[in-house]
């Protein structure tokens, strides 16, 4: 009995023995990884590192995947003499952190190997160092350089613009659209870094594309740019669990799928260092009520987001949603969509090191998706620049500061150094959004002239006096044409806070 009972024993920890030397399923290996011929299946690292990819420069460097329990993994990089060892758990998980390293342009390679053994296991190449940025959000950040049927007929002169893009020091990772009920470890659908070419850029983010060029020719840094968004996508569906206890929005959880792409598409990205991150999200919340929640919401997701990168500081830039018909209503004067381009505005006030692009003078009144994707990459990139990177560029057309009111006319006051150079697109006469009203809350059409870098209205005859609100472009589609002198449009504004 005693014999059979050790025997019994025996099996037990052979059993266990073997189940922790199982693949952790959370790590797969990768097609875009290069391997020696005498690779083990069950040694791996993360699909997120790759052939092809860019580094964070100046930021620790985590280097992650899967072996059998208590294996020997070392890892060594060809822009450093040292080697690093570490033992992977009983799940088989290992993670190795290396030292920062400064900008390198020269491709760079990273072996990962068993110490005992005198072939790599896993070799990546052609790795550059320099800036990654998330870029995440829904269609309107997914909508590629080229056409896309059937909705989106491609970039302003997609055709040149694709032809042109030889770009080798930009790289790009689109992750798959996966939604899941748990944050994983590793992506379940992989997806391969690419280097930016005439032959890869069609189906490329137009966005997040724009955005690289633009910092990757005024930095001469090679630019990482891992593109995660999906069509028709909520704010709550990617703001990691967490974060809505922290900030009092638990009657969001469960709804739209919360947390779900966070879950399926950013958690397995936040062992990287990163540079920071762009959004372009809001269409599917426009109507959510009170409108006011999606402050609350997108500033709790980059609370969260920041926190689970363990990286506080991170900048977050973000788009406001264009001027559109929604619903084809056809009504000029509704302003529901005004009221959620403002409550985007106000996460400034919210959440430090964030900025907002205006596009009020690039949208298209009949589609969500305007062809004017360049535009709004480069003014994310111009937010980098000034805000991240410290550069001497202008990052905000004019932004309200108050108003005054001397008899018939009306001053619009400016932030300082937002309306320099105020004036229209091709000096053509001023798109004519400007409303006033008086106590009795009624708005009628005031019309506008510029001087110097103010606006001056002349107040309308027959409207109630004194003039206590006046707003600019607080509608749903209004395409505007008032910009400052570095062609960056003049934001929507209100000085009121009144129901209508």
């Amino acid at each position: 009995m005693k014999r059979y009972t050790i025997i019994v024993h025996l099996f037990f920890l052979l059993i266990v023995f073997f189940s922790s030397c199982k693949k952790n399923s959370d790590l797969v290996s990768d097609d875009n990884v290069k391997t020696s011929k005498l690779i083990d299946k069950n040694f791996l690292v993360s699909s997120v590192l790759q052939s092809n990819m860019v580094i964070q420069r100046d930021k620790p460097i985590k280097i992650m995947g899967n072996a059998t329990a208590n294996t020997l993994v070392k890892v060594t990089t060809s822009w450093s003499s040292n080697a690093f060892i570490t033992k992977t758990l009983l799940s088989g998980f290992w993670e190795i952190e290396i030292p920062s390293a400064s900008v390198n342009l020269t491709p760079q390679s990273i072996i990962i190997s068993k110490p005992e053994e005198e072939t790599p296991n896993i070799e990546l190449d052609n790795i550059l160092i320099g800036d990654v940025w998330i870029c995440s959000g829904q269609s309107n950040m997914v909508m590629p350089v080229g056409p896309l049927a059937p909705s989106f007929s491609g970039v302003e002169n997609f055709s040149d613009e694709i032809t042109n893009a030889n770009y080798p020091k930009i790289r790009s990772l689109t992750i798959k659209e996966d939604y899941q009920q748990n944050p994983l470890i590793d992506f379940n659908l992989t997806s391969k870094w690419i280097t930016c070419s005439p032959s890869s850029v069609p189906s490329l983010s137009a966005t997040a594309y724009f955005f690289a060029r633009k910092l990757n020719v005024e930095l001469n840094v090679p630019i990482g740019i891992i593109v995660s968004g999906v069509n028709g996508s909520w704010c709550e569906t990617w703001t990691n669990n967490e974060a809505f206890s922290q900030n009092f929005l638990n009657n969001y959880v469960g709804s739209n799928q919360s947390s779900m792409l966070y879950n399926g598409m950013i958690a397995p990205l936040t062992k990287l260092s990163v540079k920071g991150f762009i959004w372009y999200q809001g269409e599917n919340n426009q109507r959510m009520y009170p409108v006011n929640d999606y402050t609350k919401l997108n500033s709790a997701l980059i609370k969260g987001w920041r926190s689970k990168f363990a990286q506080l500081d991170l900048p977050f830039y973000y788009v406001q949603i264009t001027p559109f018909d929604d619903g084809v209503t056809n009504d000029p004067s509704l302003n529901y969509l005004a009221k959620f381009r403002e409550a985007q505005q106000n996460i400034r006030n919210e959440v430090n090191k964030t900025g907002m692009v205006v596009t009020m003078d690039v949208g298209d009144k009949e589609n969500h998706h305007p062809k004017y994707k360049k535009q709004v990459g480069e003014r994310l990139a111009y937010l980098a620049l000034d805000k991240t990177y410290s550069k001497s560029v202008t990052s905000e057309g004019p932004r309200f500061s108050s108003f005054t009111q001397n008899g018939n006319t009306v001053t619009i006051n400016f932030i300082n150094n937002t309306a320099n150079g105020l004036k229209t697109i091709g000096n053509q006469p001023i798109k004519q959004f400007f409303f006033m009203a008086g106590s009795d809350k009624i708005f009628m059409n005031a019309t506008a002239t510029i001087s110097g870098d103010k606006i001056i209205l002349s107040v309308p005859t027959g409207i109630s006096l004194p003039i206590a609100a006046v707003r600019y472009a607080f509608t749903n589609y209004p395409i505007t044409n008032l910009e400052n002198a570095s062609a960056l449009p003049m934001e929507p504004f209100r000085s009121d806070n009144w129901d209508n």
